[in-house]
């Protein structure tokens, strides 16, 4: 049986669950890593690969978006916004975009779409 690789992003929860116990409020977002277990259940096929593939693809480059227009607010207006939130924010939207259309892209499929 192959092993779904996209379930070991799961283990960022681990990190949400430390930040719990050390009470640092920072770590709690990474609690929402714990959806991707679910995904060490699941079988992939080549329908799934290619929705993860897609998925990827619109994470990535709504990442760069967003980080590219924090970087020059950053860079224009340096009282505007910090740096480190420039960077963060890519990451953050480039995750959360990557799991809504992964999200939706089972959807379809489980539709038959």
């Amino acid at each position: 049986m192959k092993i779904n690789k996209l379930g070991f992003l799961s283990l960022f929860a681990l990190l949400g669950i430390i930040g719990l116990i050390i009470d640092k409020k920072a770590l709690l977002g990474l609690l929402g890593f714990v959806s991707y277990f679910r995904y060490f259940f699941v079988t992939p096929d080549e329908m799934f690969i290619q929705n993860v593939r897609r998925a990827a693809s619109i994470g990535f480059f709504s990442g760069v978006v967003v980080t590219t227009i924090a970087v020059v607010l950053c860079a224009l207006l340096p009282s505007l916004i910090a740096s480190n939130v420039a960077l963060v924010s890519g990451y953050v939207v480039s995750i959360f975009f990557f799991t809504i259309a992964l999200v939706v892209l089972e959807l379809k499929e489980m539709r038959g779409c």
